[in-house]
């Protein structure tokens, strides 16, 4: 009997976990409000100088969000601006009633970081609100409260050449309008995501992402020097073994909320698993002996086919 699989990690990203320091909703699961935004679904590779995104997500967080928000009673209030001058004026005004999301922006311009160069050109979230007239930010790299002035809240709202932004800074609030609560709320968000789901795959796939996307880091990285890339890809190989975890999650939450039947949630699973145990060889290898092989982008991109595949079509009959 195969060993169960351990993975000491981040469970969700960031921007799941700014909506819940901004909505500060309890009855909302994290890792349930992480796959209802889809972002797990899905991989992308994107050929960048700092090699980061080598398999990334095909829906981004910027994306998700305001996918996500209204499966769970939200209504999104979205403000858009070129310029943090612009923006931090808007913040200091709105924050007074709401608490607001702030992302994506360019993580290594959060000067209250620790060594926040190491985050240069990777895409986050945080959470601005006021209290007793005083400006506080949340942050879930370790950040729970911390109390900023505007100068401060304008040098760090900035998005520079983040492909999430596309050069915009956007401010997000919230609004509850359904208060059903508890497990109709959840059963109805997963549900309602299962159409979007089954569209990043065949999405991605369909514009030469998805399984082709692990083809494409290959036959890449193969000709670049391992040294350049090596820690970018370790970091990238972990979030989709953390996104891979999420996909198993959903698998059970379809299951016992029984919203689809027949076999094919056992076949998925089982693909995942395989995932994983393929991800965590090739993490290892890479870590321990700086190597890549060819075989393992392989077997991971016809295992993507064929889960793209299973759930495509299982959707087809669920709709």
């Amino acid at each position: 009997m195969r060993e169960k699989t351990i993975f000491l990690g981040n469970e969700i990203c960031c921007g799941t976990y700014a909506f819940l320091n901004t909505v500060q909703d309890k009855d909302i699961d994290y890792k349930t409000f992480e796959i209802t935004s889809t972002v797990p679904f899905g991989i992308r590779h994107r050929e960048e100088k700092d090699y980061s995104r080598l398999l990334t997500t095909y829906c981004d967080p910027n994306i998700g969000l305001d996918r996500a928000a209204g499966l769970w009673g939200y209504r999104q209030h979205k403000e858009m601006f070129r310029n943090s001058n612009a923006a931090a004026e808007y913040i200091l005004k709105k924050s007074k009633t709401d608490r607001c999301l702030i992302g994506p922006l360019d993580m290594g311009r959060l000067g209250y970081l620790v060594l926040p160069n190491l985050y240069v050109n990777m895409d986050h979230y945080i959470t601005i609100f006021q209290l007793d007239e005083r400006l506080f930010c949340m942050d879930s790299e370790g950040i729970p409260i911390r109390h900023i002035n505007r100068e401060e809240l304008e040098s760090w709202i900035l998005v520079n050449g983040l492909p999430e932004a596309e050069g915009w800074i956007s401010v997000r609030s919230y609004e509850k309008t359904e208060f059903v609560s508890g497990d109709e709320r959840e059963t109805k968000a997963v549900r309602d995501s299962f159409e979007l789901i089954a569209k990043n795959f065949t999405g991605a796939r369909e514009s030469g992402q998805g399984n082709y996307a692990i083809e494409k880091c290959w036959h890449w990285l193969k000709e670049q020097p391992v040294m350049r890339w090596r820690l970018s890809f370790l970091y990238d190989i972990a979030y989709l073994i953390q996104r891979k975890i999420l996909q198993q999650y959903w698998c059970g939450l379809v299951d016992t909320k029984h919203l689809t039947g027949g076999d094919w949630i056992l076949k998925a699973e089982r693909m995942i698993e395989e995932q994983i145990h393929i991800l965590g060889n090739m993490f290892y290898v890479l870590q321990w002996e700086n190597m890549i092989y060819e075989g393992d982008f392989h077997k991971l991109a016809e295992l993507e086919e064929n889960l793209s595949t299973v759930i495509e079509k299982r959707f087809l009959l669920y709709r």
